[in-house]
Protein backbone atom coordinates (compact mmCIF):
# COMPACT_ATOMS: atom_id res chain seq x y z
CA UNK A 1 0.00 0.00 0.00
CA UNK A 2 2.76 2.45 1.02
CA UNK A 3 4.89 1.38 -1.99
CA UNK A 4 1.94 2.04 -4.34
CA UNK A 5 1.38 5.52 -2.86
CA UNK A 6 5.10 6.31 -3.24
CA UNK A 7 5.03 5.26 -6.93
CA UNK A 8 1.97 7.40 -7.61
CA UNK A 9 3.58 10.33 -5.87
CA UNK A 10 6.79 9.92 -7.90
CA UNK A 11 4.81 9.72 -11.16
CA UNK A 12 2.86 12.82 -10.19
CA UNK A 13 6.11 14.70 -9.54
CA UNK A 14 7.58 13.51 -12.86
CA UNK A 15 4.49 14.45 -14.91
CA UNK A 16 4.20 17.79 -13.18
CA UNK A 17 7.88 18.54 -13.78
CA UNK A 18 7.59 17.69 -17.50
CA UNK A 19 4.48 19.81 -17.92
CA UNK A 20 6.03 22.75 -16.06
CA UNK A 21 9.24 22.50 -18.15
CA UNK A 22 7.27 22.33 -21.41
CA UNK A 23 5.10 25.24 -20.36
CA UNK A 24 8.11 27.31 -19.38
CA UNK A 25 9.88 26.46 -22.66
CA UNK A 26 6.88 27.48 -24.77
CA UNK A 27 6.51 30.64 -22.75
CA UNK A 28 10.19 31.46 -23.28
CA UNK A 29 9.84 30.89 -27.06
CA UNK A 30 6.78 33.12 -27.27
CA UNK A 31 8.53 35.79 -25.20
CA UNK A 32 11.57 35.54 -27.54
CA UNK A 33 9.45 36.17 -30.66
CA UNK A 34 7.47 38.90 -28.95
CA UNK A 35 10.78 40.56 -28.09
CA UNK A 36 11.85 40.46 -31.76
CA UNK A 37 8.55 42.06 -32.76
CA UNK A 38 8.88 44.62 -30.01
CA UNK A 39 12.44 45.50 -30.98
CA UNK A 40 11.49 46.02 -34.64
CA UNK A 41 8.48 48.12 -33.83
CA UNK A 42 10.50 50.00 -31.27
CA UNK A 43 13.14 50.83 -33.85
CA UNK A 44 10.51 51.90 -36.36
CA UNK A 45 8.45 53.98 -33.93
CA UNK A 46 11.49 55.67 -32.38
CA UNK A 47 12.87 56.65 -35.83
CA UNK A 48 9.63 57.21 -37.73
CA UNK A 49 9.23 60.87 -36.85
CA UNK A 50 12.85 61.75 -37.62
CA UNK A 51 12.89 59.75 -40.85
CA UNK A 52 9.62 61.27 -42.04
CA UNK A 53 10.98 64.76 -41.35
CA UNK A 54 14.21 64.02 -43.24
CA UNK A 55 12.29 62.52 -46.14
CA UNK A 56 10.03 65.58 -46.33
CA UNK A 57 12.97 67.98 -46.18
CA UNK A 58 14.73 66.02 -48.96
CA UNK A 59 11.70 66.30 -51.21
CA UNK A 60 11.45 70.04 -50.50
CA UNK A 61 15.17 70.70 -51.06
CA UNK A 62 15.52 68.53 -54.15
CA UNK A 63 12.14 69.37 -55.61
CA UNK A 64 11.33 72.22 -57.96
CA UNK A 65 10.71 74.66 -55.09
CA UNK A 66 14.20 74.18 -53.63
CA UNK A 67 17.56 73.44 -55.24
CA UNK A 68 16.22 73.13 -58.81
CA UNK A 69 14.16 76.31 -58.45
CA UNK A 70 17.22 78.31 -57.40
CA UNK A 71 19.38 76.69 -60.09
CA UNK A 72 16.80 77.58 -62.76
CA UNK A 73 16.72 81.20 -61.58
CA UNK A 74 20.51 81.30 -61.61
CA UNK A 75 20.53 80.16 -65.27
CA UNK A 76 17.72 82.52 -66.40
CA UNK A 77 18.83 85.63 -64.52
CA UNK A 78 22.59 84.95 -64.55
CA UNK A 79 22.83 86.47 -61.06
CA UNK A 80 25.30 84.42 -58.99
CA UNK A 81 25.35 87.04 -56.25
CA UNK A 82 21.71 86.36 -55.50
CA UNK A 83 21.28 82.62 -56.23
CA UNK A 84 24.70 80.97 -55.89
CA UNK A 85 24.60 80.94 -52.09
CA UNK A 86 21.03 79.54 -52.04
CA UNK A 87 22.01 76.73 -54.41
CA UNK A 88 25.07 75.88 -52.33
CA UNK A 89 23.03 75.88 -49.11
CA UNK A 90 20.48 73.55 -50.74
CA UNK A 91 23.25 71.21 -51.85
CA UNK A 92 24.77 71.17 -48.37
CA UNK A 93 21.36 70.44 -46.83
CA UNK A 94 20.64 67.65 -49.35
CA UNK A 95 23.99 65.97 -48.68
CA UNK A 96 23.45 66.24 -44.92
CA UNK A 97 19.99 64.64 -45.23
CA UNK A 98 21.33 61.79 -47.35
CA UNK A 99 24.12 61.19 -44.82
CA UNK A 100 21.59 61.05 -42.00
CA UNK A 101 19.30 58.68 -43.94
CA UNK A 102 22.15 56.20 -44.24
CA UNK A 103 21.87 55.65 -40.45
CA UNK A 104 18.36 54.17 -40.72
CA UNK A 105 17.42 50.65 -41.77
CA UNK A 106 14.40 51.84 -43.75
CA UNK A 107 16.69 53.07 -46.55
CA UNK A 108 19.21 50.76 -48.16
CA UNK A 109 22.52 51.91 -49.56
CA UNK A 110 21.58 51.29 -53.23
CA UNK A 111 18.62 53.64 -53.16
CA UNK A 112 20.73 56.33 -51.52
CA UNK A 113 23.59 55.75 -54.00
CA UNK A 114 21.23 56.31 -56.94
CA UNK A 115 19.90 59.44 -55.37
CA UNK A 116 23.40 60.78 -54.66
CA UNK A 117 24.39 60.23 -58.35
CA UNK A 118 21.47 62.41 -59.44
CA UNK A 119 22.43 65.07 -56.90
CA UNK A 120 26.05 64.90 -58.12
CA UNK A 121 24.92 65.48 -61.71
CA UNK A 122 22.91 68.51 -60.61
CA UNK A 123 25.91 69.78 -58.68
CA UNK A 124 28.16 69.37 -61.76
CA UNK A 125 25.62 71.28 -63.84
CA UNK A 126 25.60 74.00 -61.20
CA UNK A 127 29.35 74.52 -61.53
CA UNK A 128 29.08 74.38 -65.35
CA UNK A 129 26.39 77.05 -65.18
CA UNK A 130 28.63 79.28 -63.02
CA UNK A 131 31.47 78.86 -65.53
CA UNK A 132 29.23 79.77 -68.50
CA UNK A 133 27.85 82.77 -66.65
CA UNK A 134 31.41 83.92 -66.02
CA UNK A 135 32.02 83.64 -69.82
CA UNK A 136 28.97 85.85 -70.42
CA UNK A 137 26.98 83.19 -72.25
CA UNK A 138 23.30 83.81 -72.84
CA UNK A 139 20.61 82.08 -70.78
CA UNK A 140 19.56 80.04 -73.77
CA UNK A 141 23.14 78.88 -74.33
CA UNK A 142 23.57 78.02 -70.65
CA UNK A 143 20.23 76.17 -70.45
CA UNK A 144 21.06 74.21 -73.59
CA UNK A 145 24.21 72.92 -71.89
CA UNK A 146 22.98 72.61 -68.28
CA UNK A 147 19.43 71.49 -69.12
CA UNK A 148 17.85 72.54 -65.81
CA UNK A 149 14.90 70.10 -65.37
CA UNK A 150 13.32 68.44 -62.32
CA UNK A 151 12.54 65.21 -64.22
CA UNK A 152 15.72 63.37 -63.16
CA UNK A 153 15.17 64.51 -59.54
CA UNK A 154 11.58 63.39 -59.53
CA UNK A 155 12.51 60.07 -61.16
CA UNK A 156 15.23 59.55 -58.52
CA UNK A 157 12.81 60.43 -55.72
CA UNK A 158 10.17 58.02 -57.08
CA UNK A 159 12.77 55.25 -57.30
CA UNK A 160 14.04 56.15 -53.83
CA UNK A 161 10.51 56.09 -52.40
CA UNK A 162 9.74 52.78 -54.12
CA UNK A 163 12.84 51.17 -52.69
CA UNK A 164 12.03 52.57 -49.21
CA UNK A 165 8.49 51.21 -49.42
CA UNK A 166 9.82 47.83 -50.49
CA UNK A 167 12.19 47.82 -47.55
CA UNK A 168 9.41 48.79 -45.16
CA UNK A 169 7.14 46.09 -46.56
CA UNK A 170 9.89 43.52 -46.04
CA UNK A 171 10.33 44.68 -42.44
CA UNK A 172 6.55 44.62 -41.92
CA UNK A 173 6.36 41.08 -43.28
CA UNK A 174 9.12 40.01 -40.90
CA UNK A 175 7.31 41.63 -37.96
CA UNK A 176 4.05 39.93 -38.93
CA UNK A 177 5.78 36.59 -39.27
CA UNK A 178 7.45 36.90 -35.89
CA UNK A 179 4.17 38.04 -34.39
CA UNK A 180 2.33 35.04 -35.85
CA UNK A 181 4.95 32.68 -34.49
CA UNK A 182 4.87 34.34 -31.08
CA UNK A 183 1.07 34.31 -31.06
CA UNK A 184 0.87 30.62 -32.02
CA UNK A 185 3.44 29.61 -29.40
CA UNK A 186 1.68 31.83 -26.87
CA UNK A 187 -1.64 30.15 -27.62
CA UNK A 188 0.01 26.74 -27.28
CA UNK A 189 1.48 27.61 -23.88
CA UNK A 190 -1.80 29.15 -22.68
CA UNK A 191 -3.74 26.17 -23.99
CA UNK A 192 -1.35 23.80 -22.26
CA UNK A 193 -1.70 25.59 -18.96
CA UNK A 194 -5.49 25.76 -19.33
CA UNK A 195 -5.52 22.02 -20.02
CA UNK A 196 -3.38 21.40 -16.95
CA UNK A 197 -5.59 23.65 -14.85
CA UNK A 198 -8.65 21.84 -16.19
CA UNK A 199 -7.22 18.46 -15.28
CA UNK A 200 -6.17 19.60 -11.83
CA UNK A 201 -9.49 21.39 -11.32
CA UNK A 202 -11.31 18.19 -12.19
CA UNK A 203 -9.13 16.29 -9.74
CA UNK A 204 -9.59 19.02 -7.15
CA UNK A 205 -13.38 18.85 -7.52
CA UNK A 206 -13.24 15.09 -7.08
CA UNK A 207 -10.95 15.46 -4.08
CA UNK A 208 -13.21 18.16 -2.62
CA UNK A 209 -16.27 15.96 -3.01
CA UNK A 210 -14.44 13.12 -1.35
CA UNK A 211 -13.18 15.46 1.36
CA UNK A 212 -16.70 16.85 1.85
CA UNK A 213 -18.08 13.36 2.30
CA UNK A 214 -15.32 12.50 4.75
CA UNK A 215 -15.93 15.80 6.54
CA UNK A 216 -19.65 15.06 6.74
CA UNK A 217 -18.88 11.69 8.23
CA UNK A 218 -16.40 13.26 10.62
CA UNK A 219 -18.91 15.92 11.64
CA UNK A 220 -21.58 13.30 12.12
CA UNK A 221 -19.14 11.30 14.21
CA UNK A 222 -18.08 14.40 16.13
CA UNK A 223 -21.68 15.41 16.70
CA UNK A 224 -22.57 11.90 17.79
CA UNK A 225 -19.56 11.88 20.11
CA UNK A 226 -20.48 15.31 21.53
CA UNK A 227 -24.07 14.25 22.05
CA UNK A 228 -22.92 11.00 23.63
CA UNK A 229 -20.50 12.83 25.95
CA UNK A 230 -23.17 15.40 26.86
CA UNK A 231 -25.70 12.67 27.59
CA UNK A 232 -23.16 10.64 29.56
CA UNK A 233 -22.18 13.77 31.48
CA UNK A 234 -25.81 14.39 32.36
CA UNK A 235 -26.45 10.76 33.29
CA UNK A 236 -23.32 10.64 35.49
CA UNK A 237 -23.91 14.05 37.07
CA UNK A 238 -27.48 13.24 38.06
CA UNK A 239 -26.71 10.29 40.42
CA UNK A 240 -23.46 12.00 41.41
CA UNK A 241 -25.54 14.97 42.53
CA UNK A 242 -27.42 12.66 44.88
CA UNK A 243 -24.19 11.28 46.29
CA UNK A 244 -22.38 14.62 46.64
CA UNK A 245 -25.44 16.38 47.97
CA UNK A 246 -26.07 13.68 50.56
CA UNK A 247 -22.43 13.75 51.64
CA UNK A 248 -22.46 17.53 52.00
CA UNK A 249 -25.61 17.42 54.10
CA UNK A 250 -24.19 14.59 56.22
CA UNK A 251 -20.87 16.38 56.67
CA UNK A 252 -22.59 19.39 58.22
CA UNK A 253 -24.48 17.20 60.67
CA UNK A 254 -21.84 14.69 61.71
CA UNK A 255 -20.30 14.99 65.18
CA UNK A 256 -17.82 12.12 65.18
CA UNK A 257 -14.51 13.34 63.74
CA UNK A 258 -13.70 10.02 62.06
CA UNK A 259 -17.04 10.09 60.21
CA UNK A 260 -16.33 13.65 59.08
CA UNK A 261 -12.99 12.52 57.66
CA UNK A 262 -14.62 9.60 55.83
CA UNK A 263 -17.27 11.94 54.40
CA UNK A 264 -14.61 14.45 53.37
CA UNK A 265 -12.66 11.75 51.51
CA UNK A 266 -15.85 10.58 49.80
CA UNK A 267 -16.58 14.16 48.72
CA UNK A 268 -13.02 14.46 47.44
CA UNK A 269 -13.51 11.31 45.36
CA UNK A 270 -16.76 12.72 43.96
CA UNK A 271 -15.13 16.01 43.03
CA UNK A 272 -12.20 14.16 41.48
CA UNK A 273 -14.65 12.14 39.36
CA UNK A 274 -16.38 15.38 38.41
CA UNK A 275 -13.07 16.93 37.34
CA UNK A 276 -12.44 13.93 35.07
CA UNK A 277 -15.85 14.40 33.45
CA UNK A 278 -15.13 18.11 32.96
CA UNK A 279 -11.73 17.33 31.43
CA UNK A 280 -13.27 14.95 28.90
CA UNK A 281 -15.97 17.47 27.94
CA UNK A 282 -13.48 20.33 27.64
CA UNK A 283 -11.12 18.25 25.54
CA UNK A 284 -14.00 17.22 23.29
CA UNK A 285 -14.87 20.89 22.73
CA UNK A 286 -11.24 21.78 22.06
CA UNK A 287 -10.98 18.99 19.47
CA UNK A 288 -14.18 20.21 17.82
CA UNK A 289 -12.80 23.80 17.90
CA UNK A 290 -15.95 25.00 19.66
CA UNK A 291 -14.22 26.45 22.69
CA UNK A 292 -14.45 30.25 22.69
CA UNK A 293 -12.72 32.88 24.83
CA UNK A 294 -14.63 35.76 26.42
CA UNK A 295 -13.30 39.24 27.18
CA UNK A 296 -14.95 40.54 30.36
CA UNK A 297 -13.83 42.36 33.47
CA UNK A 298 -12.55 40.31 36.42
CA UNK A 299 -10.01 40.28 39.26
CA UNK A 300 -7.42 37.70 40.22
CA UNK A 301 -8.55 37.97 43.85
CA UNK A 302 -11.80 36.24 42.86
CA UNK A 303 -9.95 33.55 40.92
CA UNK A 304 -7.48 32.99 43.79
CA UNK A 305 -10.31 32.66 46.32
CA UNK A 306 -12.13 30.14 44.13
CA UNK A 307 -8.98 28.04 43.55
CA UNK A 308 -8.09 28.15 47.26
CA UNK A 309 -11.62 27.09 48.24
CA UNK A 310 -11.42 24.14 45.84
CA UNK A 311 -7.93 22.95 46.78
CA UNK A 312 -7.32 23.96 50.42
CA UNK A 313 -9.16 20.96 51.87
CA UNK A 314 -7.15 18.57 49.68
CA UNK A 315 -3.88 20.26 50.69
CA UNK A 316 -4.82 20.08 54.37
CA UNK A 317 -5.68 16.38 54.07
CA UNK A 318 -2.14 15.78 52.75
CA UNK A 319 -0.59 18.02 55.45
CA UNK A 320 1.01 20.33 52.86
CA UNK A 321 0.68 24.09 52.56
CA UNK A 322 -1.15 25.92 49.78
CA UNK A 323 -0.25 29.56 49.34
CA UNK A 324 -1.55 31.96 46.69
CA UNK A 325 0.15 35.37 46.41
CA UNK A 326 -1.07 38.18 44.17
CA UNK A 327 1.32 41.08 43.72
CA UNK A 328 -0.04 44.55 44.31
CA UNK A 329 0.29 45.46 40.61
CA UNK A 330 -1.91 42.48 39.65
CA UNK A 331 -4.80 43.32 41.98
CA UNK A 332 -6.40 45.74 39.50
CA UNK A 333 -9.33 44.76 37.29
CA UNK A 334 -8.36 42.92 34.09
CA UNK A 335 -10.06 42.07 30.81
CA UNK A 336 -10.17 38.39 29.81
CA UNK A 337 -12.01 35.12 30.33
CA UNK A 338 -12.13 34.55 34.11
CA UNK A 339 -13.65 31.08 33.77
CA UNK A 340 -10.86 29.80 31.51
CA UNK A 341 -8.13 31.58 33.50
CA UNK A 342 -9.52 30.05 36.70
CA UNK A 343 -9.47 26.67 34.94
CA UNK A 344 -5.79 27.15 34.01
CA UNK A 345 -4.80 28.13 37.57
CA UNK A 346 -6.95 25.35 39.07
CA UNK A 347 -5.53 22.69 36.72
CA UNK A 348 -1.94 23.69 37.51
CA UNK A 349 -2.62 23.95 41.24
CA UNK A 350 -4.52 20.66 41.33
CA UNK A 351 -1.71 18.95 39.46
CA UNK A 352 0.89 20.40 41.84
CA UNK A 353 -1.07 19.39 44.95
CA UNK A 354 -1.64 15.89 43.55
CA UNK A 355 2.08 15.23 43.09
CA UNK A 356 3.24 16.87 46.32
CA UNK A 357 3.38 14.87 49.56
CA UNK A 358 5.62 17.14 51.64
CA UNK A 359 6.28 20.83 51.73
CA UNK A 360 3.62 22.55 49.67
CA UNK A 361 2.47 24.50 46.66
CA UNK A 362 3.07 28.21 46.08
CA UNK A 363 1.08 30.09 43.42
CA UNK A 364 2.43 33.51 42.40
CA UNK A 365 0.45 35.94 40.25
CA UNK A 366 2.30 39.00 39.03
CA UNK A 367 1.69 41.78 36.48
CA UNK A 368 4.26 42.02 33.69
CA UNK A 369 4.69 45.02 31.42
CA UNK A 370 7.42 45.98 28.98
CA UNK A 371 7.69 47.98 25.76
CA UNK A 372 6.24 45.16 23.65
CA UNK A 373 3.31 43.75 25.64
CA UNK A 374 1.36 43.80 28.87
CA UNK A 375 0.05 40.80 30.73
CA UNK A 376 0.07 38.55 33.77
CA UNK A 377 2.60 35.90 34.79
CA UNK A 378 1.33 32.92 36.78
CA UNK A 379 3.85 30.64 38.50
CA UNK A 380 2.90 27.42 40.25
CA UNK A 381 5.81 26.09 42.31
CA UNK A 382 5.64 22.77 44.14
CA UNK A 383 8.04 20.63 46.17
CA UNK A 384 6.65 17.38 44.79
CA UNK A 385 8.12 14.37 43.06
CA UNK A 386 9.39 16.35 40.05
CA UNK A 387 9.85 15.02 36.52
CA UNK A 388 12.57 13.68 34.29
CA UNK A 389 13.46 15.39 30.97
CA UNK A 390 11.55 12.64 29.14
CA UNK A 391 8.46 13.29 31.23
CA UNK A 392 8.76 17.05 30.67
CA UNK A 393 8.76 16.49 26.90
CA UNK A 394 5.37 14.75 27.12
CA UNK A 395 3.88 16.97 29.85
CA UNK A 396 1.47 18.79 27.56
CA UNK A 397 0.53 15.81 25.39
CA UNK A 398 -2.93 14.34 25.76
CA UNK A 399 -3.54 11.01 27.47
CA UNK A 400 0.07 10.84 28.72
CA UNK A 401 1.70 10.79 32.13
CA UNK A 402 5.26 10.11 33.20
CA UNK A 403 4.64 6.34 33.33
CA UNK A 404 1.87 3.87 34.12
CA UNK A 405 2.83 3.80 37.81
CA UNK A 406 1.95 7.50 38.03
CA UNK A 407 -1.55 6.77 36.76
CA UNK A 408 -1.96 3.90 39.21
CA UNK A 409 -0.66 5.90 42.17
CA UNK A 410 -2.11 9.37 41.53
CA UNK A 411 -4.92 8.76 39.01
CA UNK A 412 -6.05 11.14 36.29
CA UNK A 413 -6.87 11.06 32.60
CA UNK A 414 -3.70 12.73 31.34
CA UNK A 415 -5.84 15.48 29.80
CA UNK A 416 -5.43 18.25 32.38
CA UNK A 417 -2.14 19.70 31.15
CA UNK A 418 -3.07 19.25 27.47
CA UNK A 419 -6.28 21.18 28.11
CA UNK A 420 -4.32 23.82 30.02
CA UNK A 421 -1.93 24.36 27.12
CA UNK A 422 -4.85 24.56 24.66
CA UNK A 423 -6.55 27.18 26.84
CA UNK A 424 -3.32 29.18 27.11
CA UNK A 425 -2.87 28.97 23.32
CA UNK A 426 -6.45 30.17 22.77
CA UNK A 427 -5.69 33.17 24.97
CA UNK A 428 -2.51 33.86 22.90
CA UNK A 429 -0.29 33.09 25.89
CA UNK A 430 2.71 30.86 26.57
CA UNK A 431 3.35 28.03 29.04
CA UNK A 432 6.57 26.31 30.08
CA UNK A 433 7.76 23.98 32.82
CA UNK A 434 10.99 23.33 34.70
CA UNK A 435 11.43 20.33 36.96
CA UNK A 436 14.03 18.37 38.91
CA UNK A 437 13.27 14.81 39.97
CA UNK A 438 12.77 14.56 43.71
CA UNK A 439 12.82 18.34 44.21
CA UNK A 440 9.72 19.71 42.55
CA UNK A 441 8.28 21.44 39.50
CA UNK A 442 7.68 25.03 38.41
CA UNK A 443 5.13 25.80 35.72
CA UNK A 444 5.10 29.32 34.31
CA UNK A 445 2.25 30.84 32.29
CA UNK A 446 2.15 34.22 30.58
CA UNK A 447 -1.22 35.62 29.45
CA UNK A 448 -1.27 38.83 27.34
CA UNK A 449 -4.10 40.57 29.22
CA UNK A 450 -5.04 44.24 29.36
CA UNK A 451 -6.00 46.15 32.48
CA UNK A 452 -9.55 47.43 32.65
CA UNK A 453 -9.96 51.18 32.41
CA UNK A 454 -12.97 51.08 34.76
CA UNK A 455 -12.55 51.01 38.54
CA UNK A 456 -11.90 47.65 40.22
CA UNK A 457 -15.24 45.87 40.77
CA UNK A 458 -16.37 45.26 44.30
CA UNK A 459 -15.58 41.78 45.50
CA UNK A 460 -18.30 39.55 46.80
CA UNK A 461 -17.11 38.84 50.33
CA UNK A 462 -19.94 36.50 51.11
CA UNK A 463 -18.68 33.54 53.12
CA UNK A 464 -21.48 31.41 51.63
CA UNK A 465 -23.11 30.71 54.98
CA UNK A 466 -26.68 29.45 54.93
CA UNK A 467 -28.78 32.53 54.04
CA UNK A 468 -31.76 33.32 56.23
CA UNK A 469 -34.84 33.29 53.99
CA UNK A 470 -37.50 33.34 56.71
CA UNK A 471 -40.82 34.50 55.28
CA UNK A 472 -39.80 33.56 51.70
CA UNK A 473 -41.33 30.81 49.60
CA UNK A 474 -39.15 28.67 47.33
CA UNK A 475 -40.68 26.53 44.59
CA UNK A 476 -38.45 23.57 43.61
CA UNK A 477 -39.12 21.70 40.35
CA UNK A 478 -37.20 18.38 40.42
CA UNK A 479 -38.29 14.98 39.10
CA UNK A 480 -35.55 12.87 40.73
CA UNK A 481 -36.57 11.77 44.24
CA UNK A 482 -32.97 11.51 45.51
CA UNK A 483 -32.15 14.99 44.25
CA UNK A 484 -35.37 16.28 45.82
CA UNK A 485 -34.30 14.83 49.16
CA UNK A 486 -30.82 16.38 48.85
CA UNK A 487 -32.13 19.84 47.86
CA UNK A 488 -34.66 19.74 50.68
CA UNK A 489 -31.89 18.97 53.18
CA UNK A 490 -29.70 21.74 51.80
CA UNK A 491 -32.53 24.29 51.95
CA UNK A 492 -33.71 23.27 55.39
CA UNK A 493 -31.38 25.73 57.11
CA UNK A 494 -32.70 28.69 55.09
CA UNK A 495 -36.01 28.56 57.04
CA UNK A 496 -37.86 29.24 53.80
CA UNK A 497 -41.22 27.65 52.96
CA UNK A 498 -40.55 24.93 50.39
CA UNK A 499 -42.89 23.71 47.64
CA UNK A 500 -41.83 20.70 45.55
CA UNK A 501 -43.21 19.67 42.15
CA UNK A 502 -42.03 16.94 39.74
CA UNK A 503 -42.33 18.52 36.27
CA UNK A 504 -42.39 21.81 34.41
CA UNK A 505 -46.17 21.91 33.94
CA UNK A 506 -46.75 21.55 37.68
CA UNK A 507 -44.12 24.26 38.24
CA UNK A 508 -46.04 26.68 35.99
CA UNK A 509 -49.35 25.83 37.67
CA UNK A 510 -47.87 26.16 41.17
CA UNK A 511 -46.26 29.50 40.23
CA UNK A 512 -49.64 30.87 39.13
CA UNK A 513 -51.33 29.64 42.29
CA UNK A 514 -48.79 30.30 45.08
CA UNK A 515 -46.71 33.16 43.63
CA UNK A 516 -43.39 31.97 45.16
CA UNK A 517 -40.54 34.39 45.89
CA UNK A 518 -37.96 32.16 44.18
CA UNK A 519 -38.04 29.19 41.78
CA UNK A 520 -35.33 26.51 41.54
CA UNK A 521 -35.93 24.75 38.23
CA UNK A 522 -34.48 21.47 36.96
CA UNK A 523 -34.05 21.38 33.17
CA UNK A 524 -34.74 17.81 32.05
CA UNK A 525 -38.16 16.88 33.39
CA UNK A 526 -41.15 14.93 32.03
CA UNK A 527 -44.34 16.47 30.56
CA UNK A 528 -42.70 19.90 30.28
CA UNK A 529 -38.96 20.64 30.62
CA UNK A 530 -37.47 23.49 32.59
CA UNK A 531 -36.80 25.69 29.54
CA UNK A 532 -40.44 25.63 28.40
CA UNK A 533 -41.59 26.16 31.97
CA UNK A 534 -39.32 29.22 32.34
CA UNK A 535 -40.66 30.67 29.07
CA UNK A 536 -44.26 30.22 30.30
CA UNK A 537 -43.42 31.90 33.60
CA UNK A 538 -41.69 34.79 31.78
CA UNK A 539 -44.89 35.35 29.76
CA UNK A 540 -46.60 36.18 33.03
CA UNK A 541 -43.78 37.75 35.06
CA UNK A 542 -40.49 39.16 33.81
CA UNK A 543 -39.28 39.92 37.34
CA UNK A 544 -39.86 36.47 38.85
CA UNK A 545 -36.44 35.10 40.05
CA UNK A 546 -35.77 31.70 38.45
CA UNK A 547 -32.55 29.71 39.03
CA UNK A 548 -31.73 26.70 36.86
CA UNK A 549 -30.53 23.49 38.53
CA UNK A 550 -28.99 21.38 35.79
CA UNK A 551 -26.45 18.71 34.97
CA UNK A 552 -25.99 20.37 31.54
CA UNK A 553 -23.18 22.74 32.46
CA UNK A 554 -21.50 23.29 29.09
CA UNK A 555 -20.79 26.95 28.40
CA UNK A 556 -23.23 27.00 25.48
CA UNK A 557 -25.92 25.44 27.68
CA UNK A 558 -25.47 28.07 30.39
CA UNK A 559 -25.59 30.86 27.81
CA UNK A 560 -28.76 29.34 26.33
CA UNK A 561 -30.42 29.18 29.77
CA UNK A 562 -29.56 32.81 30.46
CA UNK A 563 -30.99 33.83 27.09
CA UNK A 564 -34.15 31.86 27.87
CA UNK A 565 -34.73 33.93 31.00
CA UNK A 566 -33.04 32.18 33.91
CA UNK A 567 -31.47 34.59 36.41
CA UNK A 568 -28.71 32.19 37.44
CA UNK A 569 -27.49 28.65 36.85
CA UNK A 570 -26.33 26.18 39.54
CA UNK A 571 -24.68 23.09 38.13
CA UNK A 572 -25.15 19.52 39.24
CA UNK A 573 -23.70 17.93 41.23
CA UNK A 574 -24.74 20.87 43.42
CA UNK A 575 -22.00 22.39 45.51
CA UNK A 576 -23.70 23.55 48.67
CA UNK A 577 -21.57 26.73 48.71
CA UNK A 578 -22.61 27.63 45.14
CA UNK A 579 -26.28 27.13 45.95
CA UNK A 580 -26.01 29.30 49.06
CA UNK A 581 -24.13 31.93 47.08
CA UNK A 582 -26.96 32.06 44.50
CA UNK A 583 -29.54 32.30 47.29
CA UNK A 584 -27.54 35.06 48.99
CA UNK A 585 -27.42 36.99 45.72
CA UNK A 586 -31.22 36.65 45.45
CA UNK A 587 -31.67 37.81 49.05
CA UNK A 588 -29.43 40.87 48.56
CA UNK A 589 -31.51 41.90 45.53
CA UNK A 590 -34.89 41.43 47.27
CA UNK A 591 -34.36 42.78 50.75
Amino acid sequence: MIHSIDNKFKKLIAYTSIVIFLGLFLTWVSVFFYKLVNDQWHDYLDEATTVYSLHDRLVQQLGYGGFIHNLKNLVLRKNPGRYQKKVEESLTEIKSILAQLRNYKQYNDKSLDDLEKVVQEYENNFYVALDLIAKHKTSEEIDAVVKVDDTPALAALVKFDSQARSRLKQASDEVNEYFRLAFVVHLLSVGLFILILGVYFFKLVRAKKKEFKLLERALEGSKAKSNFLANMSHEIRTPLNGIMGSLQVLQDNLKIEQNKKITSKALFSCRFLLSIINDILDFSKIEAQKLTIENVEFTFDTIADAVYDDMSAVAQSKSIFLKIDISQNAKAAWLGDPIRIRQVVLNLTSNAVKFTSSGGVHVKINSVQDEEEQGVEIKVIDSGIGMSKTALNTLFKRFTQADNSITRKFGGTGLGMAITQNLVDLMKGTISAHSIEGEGTTVQVFLPLKKSETPKPKENNSNCLVPDLSGHTILVAEDNSVNTMVIKAMLLGTKAELIFVENGQDAVDSFRQSKPDLILMDIQMPIMDGIQACKRIRETSVAQPVIALTANVMKDDIKSYQETGFDDVVGKPIEQSQLYKALSTYRSKHK
